[in-house]
């Protein structure tokens, strides 16, 4: 392993005397790196003399930075350009434009309802429910500049990558382009119906513009507004286009129906996305894989490993009949994107009519009131509570506080069961009974999140945005960051690797960097090797831990000491040093690329 230097080099910094995790899956070794410049020079037994900067790494990690698979960092990196959420937890690359959600390209709209803009969406349009309205970008742009002092002065693909550069980011960006933010450009308001054939060319275009900017593919949120409304036949033709830049197909699949009543549909929305690929000739990646089989009532672990399984096989199978495939896992229970914490918030829609959640907890005694909002949710208008399309949600909402003590820890499903009472009612007794109630809500079981991340095609994505640890909406249901977004990585580890031990600290690692590196085509990242951009961190093994607390998720982790991008440290002793040495990378273009006609 060792390398050779001749003399100094200007820029020179040892990573000296600690336990080298390269990346590969191989075994560990004990060694220091040697960098120069941007790039890794050498690495073994290397003589201490002759460096501009020594960091002593005994009896700690070095290993490549995180490269989150799936985030958003994309769309708050013009607000939080040093990214601390990401790098204050080892994340040292970033893809985003996940879910069919990016900021470009964009002409007339704003590209509909990106979560972080919940704030400035609610002002210009208020809403009960959700938002359904497309904002003209005219409207948008003064009230980005009034909420969050962002000069949106960007209308391409290529426009919006130049402007994070002359920003300056801590992090490397991978970008995808988004098809809903596209679609929404090419049909406007009527977008609940198929395109026409001069939006069609119209999207391949903008998808055209986008990969000859450097997209690394195309991404898809099939359970969003726009991109739910694509049939199969859209998204071939539009994946074709994609893959003959050599790009790749990443896909938020479809696990609901357009029907209020419908059950959940994920293992067909997998099955489409297989078909997808296969007829379009390109890379697949699944985002945040669930379990794609619905079973009643909530079923016990083995039935849920089971489930997983089943759901592997279809990926597996898909495999080995020539379709590329490979997918990412959230790595914890409780999902990512955003979190509310009150329990109030599962009823947003009549917090933002009342105003207030001791007034809420006061109208909740009206029984016609409580019929309204049953027969609200059964309709399909608030679906997050609707048993059709969320048959386990009285089991995923858990009481992390609240004044009736003996309610603490238990979930609304146990609660119900343990009174003979339906799940709603129930929810809304404990609302009455303590408005402030906090809670924790759960995705998925963590049987099936061990089952996935043990697969050989597993990555690690977060699901999260680029914020500090003062943001949250200002307006019901007060989303904050989820946890994810400053410690999901080191959970990964404490939980899988120290904890559980479902795998190595050489797999974990493996799976964090390397794979995805592979996976998106970053030519010199995922490793440690001699010649190798240096994203590199340093922690502590035995430290390394997410804050664990679920009222507060807006705290950094603890154990990681150091992350450098690209040769420069941009975390020191768990502090930012607030340098900006990412790059935003681009996908050079395949020799075969298609002209739209």
């Amino acid at each position: 392993m060792n390398g050779n230097r001749e003399g100094k080099a200007k820029g020179t910094l040892l990573i000296k005397d600690g336990m080298i995790v390269d990346g590969s899956g191989r075994p560990a070794f004990n060694g220091s790196i040697a960098i120069s410049g941007e790039r890794i020079v050498e690495i073994g037994k290397i003589a201490t003399e002759d460096y501009d900067r020594i960091i002593d790494a005994e009896g700690l990690v070095i290993s490549p930075g995180f490269i989150d698979a799936h985030s958003h960092a994309d769309k708050t990196l013009l607000l939080y350009p040093t990214a601390p959420s990401f790098v204050m937890q080892g994340v040292t690359t970033t893809i985003g434009g996940n879910c069919g959600n990016t900021a470009a390209p964009m002409e007339n709209y704003w590209p509909l309802n990106m979560f972080w803009d919940l704030d400035a969406i609610y002002e210009l349009k208020p809403f009960k429910y959700q938002s359904k309205e497309i904002i003209p970008l005219k409207d948008f742009k003064p009230k980005a500049k009034e909420l969050y002092g962002l000069d949106v002065d960007w209308r391409t693909f290529r426009e919006f990558l130049a402007r994070l550069e002359r920003t300056g980011l801590s992090v490397n960006h991978v970008p995808l382009v988004g098809h809903n933010t596209i679609r929404t450009e090419a049909m406007g308001t009527d977008y609940a119906r198929k395109p026409t054939a001069n939006e069609l060319d119209k999207i391949k275009r903008m998808i055209v513009e986008a990969m000859e900017a450097g997209a690394f593919g195309l991404s898809t949120g099939l359970d969003y507004i726009l991109g739910r409304y694509a049939d199969t036949e859209e998204l071939v033709v539009i994946a074709k286009v994609v893959s003959e830049y050599g790009g790749i197909y990443v896909t938020h699949c479809r696990k609901t129906t357009l029907k209020a009543h419908s059950p959940a549909s994920g293992i067909t929305g997998l099955t489409e996305a297989i078909e997808i690929g296969k007829r379009a000739g390109i890379p697949v990646q699944i985002s945040h894989l669930l379990s794609g089989y619905r079973v009643d009532p909530s079923p016990p672990p083995q039935i849920v490993e089971a489930i997983a399984a089943a759901t592997l096989k279809v990926i597996d199978e898909a495999s080995e009949n020539g379709v590329d495939i490979a997918f990412d896992v959230i790595p914890n229970t409780t999902g990512g994107t955003l979190t509310a914490t009150d329990l109030v918030a599962t009823l947003a829609p009549w917090l933002r009519e009342l105003g207030s959640a001791k007034q809420l907890a006061k109208s909740l005694k009206a029984k016609d009131f409580q019929e309204e909002i049953r027969e609200i949710i059964t309709s399909g208008k608030w679906s997050s509570l609707n048993p059709a399309v969320n048959p386990y949600w009285m089991d995923r909402l858990i009481l992390v506080c609240c004044k009736i003590k003996e309610y603490e820890q238990k979930t609304i499903g146990e609660i119900a069961r343990r009174d003979d009472t339906d799940p709603l009612n129930t929810l809304f007794t404990v609302i009455m009974q303590d408005p402030t109630a906090k809670m924790q809500s759960t995705f998925m079981r963590e049987e099936a999140v061990i089952a996935f991340l043990k697969h050989p095609k597993a990555m690690v994505g977060l699901d999260t945005y680029a914020f500090d640890t003062d943001w949250q909406t200002k307006h019901p249901p007060y989303y904050m960051p989820h946890p994810n977004t400053y410690g999901g990585f080191p959970r990964y580890l404490r939980r899988f690797v120290n904890e559980l031990r479902i795998m190595s600290l050489e797999e974990a690692i493996n799976k964090a960097t390397y794979v995805p590196a592979q996976r998106f085509g970053l030519i010199e990242r995922g490793l440690l090797r001699i010649g190798a951009y240096a994203d590199i961190i340093v922690f502590n093994r035995a430290m390394i831990r997410e804050s664990e607390d679920a009222l507060e998720p807006r705290q950094y982790p603890q154990g990681i000491k150091y992350v450098i991008v690209n040769g420069e440290i941009v975390v020191e002793d768990r502090k930012e040093t607030k340098a900006r040495p990412g790059k935003v990378l681009r996908r050079k273009l395949s020799e075969k690329a298609y002209s739209a006609q």
